[in-house]
């Protein structure tokens, strides 16, 4: 079996790690997570239109996302994530290219972003949560600080996509990510 990688934006790993549910273990001093994503599931098929095929395709039945969260001894977390499609290189030779890469990352930070904006929107229900105290909560639950977000971006953010959560799935994806380099 080969592994066709992509890597994933590196702010979207906690979110990932947490939200999904996965085999989680300790190896070589990283907690690592294993995310099995069904071929036939809405995420599962998004990904198979972006796989591009030679020779002998075989359909894959699965793919794997895996999340790694290393503690560095200066306190620090370094957060890694990739998602594989494991294919028998017998039969097939797949790969995702460099377009099909952002796509991927586009709709795991329209996910993202739309669980955000709907998370402050439960959180503020309450009659003594503020919308600064629910971005407070959202960026430490999954150690955004870690990655240059702040309490005012993400609240520009929040009021930017409030009133049109599903919108941002009909529109062009935003390509302003804090801290996010092409890989």
């Amino acid at each position: 079996m080969s592994y066709i990688p992509i890597n994933i934006r590196p702010h979207l790993v906690p979110f990932l790690y947490q939200e999904f549910e996965g085999r989680e273990a300790v190896y070589l001093g990283k907690k690592v997570s294993s995310i099995k994503i069904g071929a036939d599931s809405s995420l599962g098929r998004s990904m198979r239109l972006y796989t591009v095929k030679a020779d002998f395709p075989k359909r894959s039945e699965y793919y794997n996302i895996y999340l790694t969260l290393e503690e560095l001894p200066d306190g620090k977390k370094k957060y890694e994530g990739n998602y594989f499609r494991m294919e028998s290189g017998k039969k097939s030779f797949l790969q995702f290219t460099p377009e099909a890469t952002t796509e991927i990352n586009n709709l795991l930070e329209d996910i993202f972003r739309i669980s955000f904006v709907y998370f402050v929107d439960g959180y503020t229900k309450h009659p003594d949560a503020s919308v600064k105290s629910a971005i407070d909560y959202f960026i430490d639950k999954y150690d955004l600080l870690e990655f240059g977000f702040s309490n005012e971006s993400m609240r520009q953010l929040y009021y930017r996509e409030k009133g049109t959560k599903l919108d941002r799935l009909k529109e062009q994806s935003a390509n302003r990510v804090t801290n996010y380099k092409k890989p």
